[in-house]
């Protein structure tokens, strides 16, 4: 090698020698992660629209949204990835997707009607299209004549059936989608169902024809991969299975040992019990976003469940890998408090499980066997027989980790005494087993193998997203037979009005109208039971003596129909005359009348009793029984200043605050603008221990009552159940009188202005010298 060309070499090693220390010097700081890139947010999908979570960082979403009756597809979402990817677009055959699309919701076809005709006979149909259906000579037709496909991809109506009664059991029928095998309804005789390709069978996939003449198992169902269970028929279906196991019955039927369908036997009783097992999903695909909807909507259902009148005891648990006990149902200090349990959910931190981010479902049924044994090991101690189980799966995929569900469920079947081999699980009467898959990439057949089959009962649904969870628990309601007091269904959104949802969220009220009176007036009311409404005294007469001045035509407007009146029983110290001779023209003391009807309101969800303080069942509506009645009134009026409600208008619910104790005495000194002068009656004469006052709270926008509104109801909730405290009286104003009243309105008024009511506590004696033989009040 020549000595110039070596030199080069040298050189040129130098340099690159330098050039490699002065990049090592300038960017020593960089050899950490290298920097996440974000994902793009200029995605778009043919038919729809896109958005962003955390603006396209790692672990952000891209959510596609189509139009009502479209679906995204083949995914509704991706996740963004480290390298700055969006998880891949995969077909459900697991092929690569070119890009999303909104597809048109379809509703799968009736393929069989025995004994029936039905047209047109598609597989698939479009939202807004109709299927008709009608039978062959000989047979009836049962369910709907016609089906509409709704928006949500589900059909209008009930699947249609023909039949002639002239098997053991009815035909059981065939669900859109799905095809049935067998035929023969003699007892013991079996069908098998099976769904078009590309459905999911949810229910039962074979049922049997039992002895007592109905079929095994649940109503199978077919359901398409991008179609979901609305909110609504849900909270309805597992409203109704609930009803079951709550106290739903009527007095007569009690009396009678009437059993309900779905095959039921069981009912609650005073001391009642049910254990409350539930399976909370936080796995690694569980967002925090979602688990904290999951948390709120299990707070939801714990609230609901309260307020039924059982003694409960929760276990709760959140798996992933492994399983946390988050409540423990041995605990029962903490079990047995519903506000403890709250509490110990919203402490539970979604990070508990640190990396261990598998689905093992199995540990959690596998804890819960371990609890129901234990239990059972002291039965007589822990009252196992006569407890009722309720186990509740919320869950948004697969379980990738442990053994199989199904094995540790057969365990704790077996522990309470079930054969674990049965397919129909009727004869389960102290365990039902409810599971709710969320999402879109539910293991339906494995869920639904876990859910309770019993007939008459969906204990497996699928819902879109928690969300949706929260919309069903919040919208479970007792059953139209639920005779329990002050239970009520909760307020519509403007969304739900705009539906056509009916809510009935004033049970109790009533309205009382008369032809005496002329179409302007009424007066509202509030029914204590079957027989007897609450009202205000003088809708009737000024004096309790002038019994002539009561209407003989007389209707009670309730919820779902009419009555008329037996009778008018008005306190007897009721005298609007008592202070006249100094100068009070008005005086309203003892304002309350008792209204008993001709004939019995049949009690549903719309019309059931308020609760009455001092009574038995207000002591078991809040928890507190063995409890006294001054013990009631330190429950429900527990605030110098207590939020309470009133009904305006027949229907407006509208919210005030009660002024109680310290806080009492400025509320009632509003009532000296109505005092005539002169006079020497003092205000503790004119506004007497017997009233509350309500109205003209600082910080709130208090509602005032208007003529009509007497007589009905002042009432407040607890434990989800409503209590009635008074009987609205008199104001010192009507707001509603535009001639005299041009300052304000009911939601708006002036704020001097007070409304008065009747303190039921007061005038118990008086109470249940009447209804005593109706109801059962305190000692």
């Amino acid at each position: 090698m020549s000595f110039m060309s070596a030199l080069w070499i040298l050189l040129s090693i130098t340099i690159q020698g330098v050039a490699l220390q002065e990049f090592d010097k300038d960017y020593d700081y960089d050899y950490g992660d290298p920097e996440p890139q974000n994902c793009s947010t200029t995605e778009s999908i043919k038919g729809g629209l896109v958005t962003y979570s955390q603006g396209g960082m790692e672990g952000s979403v891209m959510t596609y949204h189509c139009d009502p009756g479209k679906f995204p597809f083949p995914v509704s979402y991706r996740v963004c990835s480290a390298d700055g990817d969006w998880s891949p677009l995969r077909l459900p055959s697991g092929r690569p997707a070119s890009r999303p699309i909104c597809k048109d919701m379809l509703c799968p076809g009736q393929l069989q009607l025995d004994n029936g005709e039905f047209w047109p006979r598609n597989q698939w149909f479009q939202v807004g299209t109709t299927q008709s259906f009608s039978c062959q000579e000989g047979f009836s037709l049962y369910g709907s004549a016609q089906r509409n496909c709704t928006l949500s991809g589900e059909w209008t109506g009930a699947t249609p059936i023909c039949d002639d009664h002239a098997n053991d059991c009815d035909d059981p029928g065939v669900p859109p989608g799905a095809e049935m095998s067998g035929g023969r309804f003699q007892t013991g005789g079996k069908v098998t169902y099976r769904c078009q390709a590309g459905m999911h069978l949810l229910g039962s996939a074979e049922r049997v024809c039992l002895e007592n003449r109905e079929w095994s198992g649940s109503s199978p169902r077919c359901q398409a991969p991008h179609t979901f269970d609305t909110p609504s028929s849900v909270a309805a279906a597992m409203a109704g299975s609930l009803a079951g196991v709550m106290d739903v019955l009527s007095p007569d039927s009690k009396k009678k040992n009437v059993s309900r369908g779905f095959d039921r036997s069981f009912r609650v009783a005073e001391v009642s019990r049910m254990n409350v097992y539930i399976l909370l999903d936080t796995s690694g695909s569980i967002k925090e976003k979602d688990f904290q909807l999951a948390r709120n909507a299990t707070i939801a259902l714990i609230r609901k469940l309260d307020s039924y009148d059982v003694q409960l005891n929760f276990h709760v648990l959140s798996f992933a890998s492994e399983t946390i006990v988050i409540v423990n149902i041995l605990e029962t200090d903490i079990s047995g408090d519903t506000d403890e349990v709250i509490w110990a959910l919203m402490e539970f931190s979604y990070t508990s499980h640190g990396r261990k981010t598998g689905t093992n479902l199995h540990s959690a049924l596998e804890n819960v066997w371990q609890q129901i044994s234990f239990l059972n090991e002291n039965r007589e101690k822990n009252h196992f027989n006569e407890t009722q189980n309720i186990i509740i799966i919320e869950t948004d995929g697969y379980s990738n980790t442990g053994k199989k569900p199904e094995a540790a469920l057969a365990k704790i079947r077996s522990s309470l005494g079930y054969r674990t081999t049965q397919q129909d699980h009727a004869h389960e009467k102290m365990l039902d087993v409810y599971v709710f898959g969320v999402g879109e990439h539910v293991n339906k057949d494995e869920l639904n193998s876990l859910a309770s089959k019993k007939s008459g009962e969906n204990h497996f649904f699928v819902l879109k997203d928690f969300n949706k969870l929260g919309e069903v628990f919040n919208s479970i309601i007792s059953d139209s037979s639920v005779t329990m007091c002050g239970i009520a269904q909760e307020q519509l959104s403007k969304e739900q009005e705009l539906d056509g949802v009916i809510a009935y969220t004033r049970p109790w009220h009533v309205t009382l109208t008369s032809p005496t009176w002329g179409l302007e007036k009424y007066c509202s009311g509030s029914i204590l039971s079957q027989n007897w409404v609450l009202t205000a005294a003088h809708c009737f007469a000024k004096v309790s003596t002038d019994t002539h001045r009561v209407p003989k035509q007389l209707t009670i407007q309730y919820g779902g129909g009419e009555v008329q009146i037996n009778k008018v029983i008005m306190h007897p110290n009721y005298n609007t005359l008592a202070l006249k001779e100094r100068n009070i023209s008005e005086f309203y003391d003892y304002d309350v009348a008792l209204v008993q009807t001709n004939r019995s309101i049949p009690l549903s969800w719309e019309a059931r009793p308020v609760c009455l303080p001092c009574t038995v069942a207000a002591s078991r509506a809040m928890k507190k029984m063995n409890s006294t009645c001054e013990q009631h009134r330190e429950e429900l009026l527990t605030r110098t200043v207590m939020p309470a409600f009133f009904i305006h208008k027949k229907t407006e619910h509208k919210q005030t605050h009660i002024h109680l104790k310290s806080q009492r005495p400025a509320c009632v000194e509003k009532a000296l603008q109505t005092l005539t002068q002169p006079t020497d009656v003092t205000l503790e004469e004119y506004v007497p221990e017997r009233f509350l006052c309500s109205g003209g709270t600082e910080g709130y926008q208090d509602a005032i009552s208007c003529k009509g509104d007497s007589g009905g109801s002042l009432f407040l909730q607890k434990r989800k159940r409503f209590f009635q405290v008074g009987v609205l009286s008199w104001g010192t104003i009507n707001v509603c009188d535009a001639s005299r009243n041009k300052q304000g309105s009911s939601s708006r008024p002036p704020p001097d202005v007070r409304d008065f009511h009747i303190d039921l506590f007061k005038i118990i004696p008086w109470l249940k010298r009447h209804l005593g033989k109706e109801m059962q009040f305190l000692h």
